[in-house]
């Protein structure tokens, strides 16, 4: 029992009290961070009946904890302006309505888009991501009234970017979201171990089968054979993706970037039993052998986000291509989409060199779906590593990018380019795209995603061509 000068707060009125949300209150709670009460003050270790309670003296004394860790990863990077941190805000927020709408290590936050695009651009100016990647730049240009062109070399990046940007027809795109989902609860329901996978890409795929347990493949293929009969195959393609990431035989703690399928029960890191300065008691868990419980999750939740970003966006007016930034004809491309116009800005994060494998995150995507994929075509890909070699082909690659789209450029453009140089390589990258620096900015991120803790810095170019 607490000290009774102690108050205690619901889920709700905690995420409130330290702004952030219910979610990030929970997982404090998940995590041993701070203890659930009852009704009555006492700690409860088990499952709950009635509202769950968490001790304000433990909220406050876990967030001065965490404000002082993040003042020192703030001095460990040693940047005074900490303007575009953004360290106040929660995850929730960085990854709000259709920003989540599908899993993709490489993006940056929403927020950062925004600041640049309201000080810079005005309405009906048109703003260009050469690395789409999400579509981010994109998703923002949208809700700011601006118009947008992404370019994506992966045509599964193209798809996640089509389906956050197309203009629905909510009633109807919830309920053809619905009805499929409605059809693979009756299938899973019926299903049994002798009854075939129904798709042959499906169920001859090595990749699949060594990811997927049978029942989840059958689901997947279930639903995979329903999406012609709609009309927003987009989306639906999404969300069966999406589904099929979270459903693969992986650790629930590493979903992200799991080595090898996970076909035993283990004891679980994510999930464990603990309470504050006490031994975790790890539970056993097992790997997941369906994906309906997914499919409906991601039915309702990408529904509510694509309905939000509906009442926010005041453009719908954008343009993805697919193809290879160095080469695509960027000015004949927006002349047939727009016609007697300049694009007059570029917001863009290139890839790092050597450190995500863009196309391998997505490898059950591909395969589910039989995308075919544009790895060899990818700049800085993390196979080629990091050495001198890999920097002479990133600069090349990444200047020609530049110099490609600024023929569709209008003279006065303003670029801003969001990158990891530890490597100083953006100096020569610059020069070479025939752009000259403006000014320049450095980012502190103070925890990165997936579980790497470590603080790290980006920065950011503005420049300009060179008349």
């Amino acid at each position: 029992m607490q000290k009774s000068k102690d108050q205690f707060l619901t889920l709700k009125e905690a995420a409130k009290f330290v702004g952030k949300s219910v979610h990030n209150v929970s997982y404090l709670i998940t995590y041993g961070k701070i203890n659930k009460y009852n009704s009555a003050g006492k700690v409860v270790k088990k499952g709950i009946k009635g509202l769950v309670f968490v001790s304000k003296n433990e909220l406050e004394q876990y967030t001065k904890s965490w404000q002082k860790q993040l003042a020192q990863r703030r001095k460990s990077l040693n940047i005074k302006d900490q303007t575009l941190a953004f360290s106040q805000l929660s995850e929730r927020e960085r990854t709000k309505h259709i920003h989540r709408l599908h899993p993709y290590m490489g993006k940056f936050i929403p927020q950062l888009v925004e600041y640049y695009l309201k000080k810079n651009f005005t309405k009906k100016d048109i703003i260009l991501d050469p690395f789409m990647g999400s579509g981010t730049t994109l998703a923002v240009s949208s809700e700011l009234g601006l118009r947008s062109v992404g370019i994506e070399i992966s045509p599964f990046n193209c798809m996640i970017s089509n389906a956050k940007l197309q203009d629905y027809d909510i009633v109807k795109v919830s309920k053809e979201i619905e009805e499929i989902y409605n059809q693979t609860k009756k299938f899973s329901d019926g299903w049994t171990d002798s009854m075939p996978i129904g798709d042959s890409s499906i169920s001859k795929s090595k990749y699949l089968n060594k990811w997927f347990a049978k029942r989840t493949l059958a689901e997947l293929s279930f639903y995979k054979k329903k999406i012609p009969d709609y009309q927003h195959q987009d989306i639906l393609k999404i969300i069966l993706t999406r589904a099929a990431r979270s459903s693969r035989l992986v650790h629930h703690y590493d979903i992200a970037t799991p080595t090898k399928p996970v076909t035993k029960p283990y004891k679980c890191r994510k999930h464990f039993t603990a309470t504050p300065g006490s031994k975790k008691i790890h539970r056993m868990c097992h790997p997941l052998d369906r994906a309906i419980g997914k499919i409906k999750l991601y039915t309702f939740d990408t529904t509510k986000r694509i309905e939000t970003f509906s009442k926010l966006r005041k453009s719908s007016d954008y343009l993805v291509l697919q193809g290879d930034s160095r080469f695509i004809n960027l000015t004949k491309e927006v002349g047939a989409r727009w016609k007697n116009v300049s694009i007059n800005g570029i917001f863009t994060s290139p890839p790092y060199l050597g450190q995500i494998d863009y196309h391998g995150q997505h490898q059950y995507a591909y395969e589910l779906l039989s995308i075919p994929t544009e790895v060899e075509n990818e700049i800085g890909r993390k196979k080629l590593g990091k050495g001198k070699q890999a920097q002479e082909e990133y600069q090349k690659g990444i200047s020609a990018v530049f110099a490609n789209v600024s023929k569709a450029l209008h003279k006065d453009a303003k670029i801003f380019i969001v990158a990891n140089d530890k490597a100083n390589l953006y100096e020569k990258i610059i020069k070479d795209a025939g752009m000259r620096q403006v000014s320049f900015k450095e980012r502190p991120v103070e925890a990165r995603a997936q579980g790497d803790k470590a603080p790290y810095s980006e920065k950011i170019f503005e420049c300009a061509l060179e008349n």
